[in-house]
């Protein structure tokens, strides 16, 4: 894998994880992280030996939200401002369609797109006492990423009015509770649990994650006629 500057990209039978490593600022996300994310990520998908891929943060921090000295206007080095990298401007429909099973694991606390920018994965698995925090209307910030679609999928349109305007700080426990997480775990078992789910996929058929994720996504906003309908038309598409 390339050597980054801000994440660290390994392989181990079949799964790429990638911690997020800035441990001294909390992991908080720049443009030039943003850029090796969607580096990472694509690369994996492009390598017929991969089928997983999990994030996680280093030290005790998942990602504490963007860097403060780029919300202030600060260049990325190549030249780009927050909001203007792949990852914010344009990613996560990609994301959410990447032909891999791609595990957020939360191992400690998130804020701002530290947990936007995990929506899009298929799972996450959450230290059960991190602090978690979507501050947006505090700070006059309109949550993106896909946050308005997302959220009121995984925890119900009340739920995400709810924790948007009115909770906006919960623990990973309470984050399953609510299905933004869909495992809550102690600490010490976050990336253990990941890498057992991510194991777990590699049983699947070739194709297969990328195809029941289709059919999943395009369900999500179907009817059931037209579920029905497309279920038929990827088996065919699988057979041929």
């Amino acid at each position: 894998m390339v050597n980054y500057r801000e994440i660290i990209a390994a392989v181990t039978d079949g799964v790429l994880q990638i911690t997020l490593n800035r441990p001294d600022k909390l992991n908080a996300y720049t443009p030039d992280m943003g850029d090796e994310l969607v580096h990472a990520l694509r690369a994996a998908e492009a390598d017929a030996e991969i089928h997983a891929a999990i994030i996680t943060g280093a030290g005790k921090a998942f990602c504490a939200g963007a860097d403060l000295e780029f919300l202030g206007g600060e260049l990325s080095r190549s030249g780009k401002a927050l909001g203007q990298e792949e990852f914010i401007a344009s990613f996560t429909e990609e994301f959410a369609e990447l032909e891999l099973l791609t595990i957020a694991a939360i191992n400690g606390a998130a804020a701002g797109i530290g947990i936007t920018g995990m929506l899009a994965a298929d799972i996450r698995v959450v230290a059960e006492d991190a602090k978690l925090v979507l501050n947006f209307a505090e700070l006059g910030i309109v949550p993106g990423l896909g946050s308005s679609y997302f959220l009121p999928r995984l925890v119900g349109a009340a739920n995400a009015r709810e924790l948007l305007l009115c909770e906006r700080r919960l623990s990973g426990a309470r984050a399953a509770e609510l299905g933004l997480a869909n495992h809550a775990v102690a600490v010490a078992e976050v990336l253990p649990l990941a890498q057992q789910l991510a194991t777990a996929a590699a049983d699947c058929k070739p194709g297969m994650i990328g195809t029941i994720k289709q059919a999943l996504n395009t369900g999500q906003g179907a009817t059931l006629a037209q579920a029905l309908v497309n279920e038929a038309a990827l088996s065919v598409r699988k057979k041929s």
